[in-house]
């Protein structure tokens, strides 16, 4: 079949033929037909010639046509996170988060009290003050034993423990009883987040292989505040915070701290006291408390804490007697050498937290202890420089005396001017060392309030490796690993409230003091530089 250029040059000779009558037949049809008739002819030929061609062709499916056609890039998908990888995220963050579940309070709750919100303002910005590592503020490079070096402004409460624990004459016995001691603690804190002494009876039992109930039972309940300090730092001390996610006997120790901080940021007045005015020796509670707030804040810089400790500070500062220290209420216009110890305590808390506070405030505490302290014999006096037992009538005449105050002194001292040179403090060490720790119950020796002093101020005077500390550590490990219960009831862990002051404080006092005692390796860390050779 003639294609179509055939055609057109056939259409085309055709016109050049002269006019006349048709040569053949098919001339004569052609001749014949109508103009519409060729042109369909034509067309059809062509149409025929298309489809012949296309049947020539092969077959392609149209998803192969989209394959042949440029490549476009993709759309850029939003990539939404599974929900195993968000809780990987908060694995990977276990130390920064509050509980290891998260949940979600109800719209119509309002979770703005420190008692009842989730505590996340109290995260934390930094865990350094638990290191090794120098810390940051305008404390850097301090402790709160003394001068230069030395790491983190907490020492090695985590960071180096165990090194320090044996450098300093430690060991897994006495970390075990400081361990078994916190989780006394935890399995008797009440439902409030508060340590009472009488009434933490309340909780015996609640972890089923700790049968029995703890007796005996003296003490004050109307120290409750300032025995949840003091447990508090015992926990503070060993380095649990409310981050911690630490869990013994079903407790978690972070838990522990968050309920006990909880309740006494719940209890503070707007001035910054922290217990009532009309308990009797409200100094006391409210001291340890700051103590313990001061404390939390120090090694955690949690901002929700921060405003709690610092009010704390302010008013103890408010409360120091003008160029001296402390007694049992405000500005009392009297002083004593106990309650002044605790003062002190918090202020030099302060100073390596890096709250604020007036540092003429140190300067009327060691004025308080030079006016008490004897020049010869270097001995602490307790609301004079006279030397004799502080007593409890009817109550604690029995008790062997012991130079707590003294203890106290050379410990504030060290904490304050951060040196040894210090005549009053070579010579307190000198009276401490001649008392040396012994549980003698026929005797009534024991008291747990010196040895915790002592302990303190004989490791920051003589270091780790010195022959005084060496004697007191043997003697206070032998009184306290030798008597701390130890049986699978209840009381595992305490120790028994038959000292010198547990009349007021009971088995919380007790056990928290003991808790303190054996921390006294790396609670603070010992950098004294002797300034006075």
């Amino acid at each position: 079949m003639p294609d179509k250029d055939l055609v057109q040059d056939e259409e085309l000779e055709l016109e050049e033929v002269p006019q006349g009558e048709p040569q053949t037949a098919t001339e004569k049809l052609v001749r014949a037909a109508p103009w519409w008739a060729i042109s369909g002819f034509l067309h059809l030929v062509l149409a025929v010639i298309c489809m012949y061609i296309m049947a020539l062709m092969p077959n392609h499916k149209p998803d192969e046509v989209i394959m042949v056609s440029p490549p476009r890039t993709p759309p850029v998908e939003e990539i939404k996170p599974r929900i195993k990888d968000v809780q990987q995220v908060e694995l990977d963050l276990d130390r920064r988060v509050e509980d290891p579940v998260i949940y979600k309070a109800p719209e119509d709750v309002v979770t703005e009290t420190p008692n009842d919100e989730e505590f996340q303002k109290a995260k934390g910005e930094s865990l350094d003050a638990l290191s090794d590592k120098p810390f940051k503020g305008v404390s850097t490079n301090d402790s709160i034993g003394g001068g230069g070096g030395g790491g983190g402004k907490y020492g090695g409460r985590l960071g180096g423990k165990q090194l320090r624990v044996a450098k300093g004459g430690g060991g897994k016995d006495t970390e075990d009883a400081v361990l078994n001691a916190l989780r006394w603690l935890a399995r008797h804190q009440g439902a409030d987040g508060s340590w009472e002494a009488t009434k933490h009876t309340n909780n015996c039992g609640r972890v089923a292989k700790f049968p029995g109930v703890c007796t005996p039972n003296p003490g004050a309940d109307t120290f409750q505040v300032g025995l949840t300090g003091l447990s508090l730092l015992a926990f503070l001390g060993a380095g649990y915070t409310h981050l911690s996610r630490d869990v013994y006997d079903g407790i978690c120790f972070g838990d522990v701290v968050k309920k006990g901080v909880q309740y006494l940021m719940r209890i503070q007045d707007p001035s910054g006291r922290i217990t009532p005015d009309d308990v009797p020796k409200y100094m006391y509670n409210h001291l340890l408390a700051a103590f313990a707030l001061s404390e939390a804040y120090g090694l955690t810089s949690s901002a929700m804490i921060k405003d709690a400790a610092q009010r704390a500070i302010d008013y103890t500062v408010l409360a120091q007697n003008p160029g001296k220290a402390w007694r049992y209420s405000m500005r009392s216009g009297d002083n004593d050498s106990s309650v002044s110890g605790w003062g002190a305590q918090v202020l030099k808390s302060a100073e390596v937290a890096d709250l604020n506070f007036p540092k003429e405030a140190f300067k009327g505490v060691i004025a308080w202890y030079d006016e008490v302290t004897q020049d010869s014999y270097h001995r602490t006096g307790y609301i004079d420089s006279r030397i004799g037992p502080v007593v409890i009538p009817g109550v604690t005449e029995h008790f062997k005396d012991h130079p707590a105050l003294t203890a106290i002194s050379v410990m504030t001292r060290i904490f304050i001017t951060k040196t040894k040179g210090d005549p009053h403090v070579r010579g307190g060490s000198d009276v401490m060392i001649a008392d040396l720790p012994v549980w003698d119950e026929p005797r009534y020796t024991m008291d747990m309030y010196y040895w915790y002093y002592a302990s303190f101020a004989m490791f920051q005077f003589d270091g780790p490796n010195g022959p005084y500390w060496k004697r007191w550590n043997t003697a206070i490990k032998s009184a306290l690993l030798d008597t701390q219960n130890k049986k699978s009831e209840c009381r595992m862990g305490s120790w028994e409230p038959i000292d010198r002051w547990s009349s007021e404080g009971g088995r919380v006092y007790m056990t928290a003091g003991g808790a303190l005692t054996l921390e006294v390796y790396y609670r603070y860390p010992n950098v004294l530089i002797d300034k006075g050779k």
